[in-house]
């Protein structure tokens, strides 16, 4: 299986346009690729103010907070409706998808908020977002082509059929592909007391793209 690892000193973090917070990017692909062309792209942003998302037509996007009180998030469907009609995530959250053609402002309940933040590019291919705890986790993603594991505190363990294990810690990041076309993935992963992780599992719907 060919595995792919970043850790912090590998992001870049930059700042928003409109000055309301920053973005750091945490992986691309394919590398090298940027907002107008990638197929996937996963990132961490501070929200810093109140204030609207950026358009993406034709991405799929996932949102999950990782610290802070809270991001309130208001879509033009609120319309005539009642206050609670927004989107309330907070870090015990699900993940939040949506559409990157939704008008969304965001609104902080307290102080700044970061969050973790995966697109897909619609036509190419599907994502999903899971957030892990401690215990062992048995993962077995028939249709993915590719997954992402994100470390976001503590330390874990993954073993899969072709490899050893690794060991990975808070900031980390690792991609896994599978090893031959329509294969899936396979791994065992072990999170220790107080880690949090983020699984996304990527399905393409070209099945023999790369």
């Amino acid at each position: 299986m060919l595995m792919q690892r970043w850790s912090e000193s590998d992001y870049q973090t930059m700042p928003w346009k409109n000055g309301g917070g920053s973005t750091t990017e945490l992986a691309i692909f394919p590398a090298g690729a940027d907002l107008d062309n990638f197929i996937w792209r996963l990132s961490a942003a501070q929200v810093a103010v109140d204030g609207p998302f950026s358009s993406f037509p034709g991405i799929d996007r996932t949102l999950a907070v990782l610290s802070g009180a809270a991001l309130i998030l208001h879509t033009k469907a609120e319309q005539g409706t009642t206050p609670s009609g927004a989107v309330h995530l907070t870090q015990n959250s699900a993940p939040y998808c949506f559409t990157g053609e939704l008008e969304v402002a965001a609104e902080l309940a307290e102080s700044s908020v970061s969050d973790l933040n995966m697109m897909t590019r619609r036509d190419v291919c599907t994502h999903t977002m899971r957030k892990l705890l401690s215990g062992h986790y048995h993962i077995d993603a028939q249709g993915a082509r590719q997954i992402l594991l994100y470390c976001v505190a503590g330390n874990a363990r993954l073993t899969t059929p072709e490899t050893a294990e690794e060991v990975f810690c808070s900031g980390d990041l690792m991609l896994l592909n599978e090893t031959h076309p329509a294969s899936g993935i396979a791994l065992e992963l072990t999170a220790d007391e107080g880690a949090i992780l983020f699984l996304i599992t990527l399905e393409f719907l070209d099945k023999g793209a790369d």
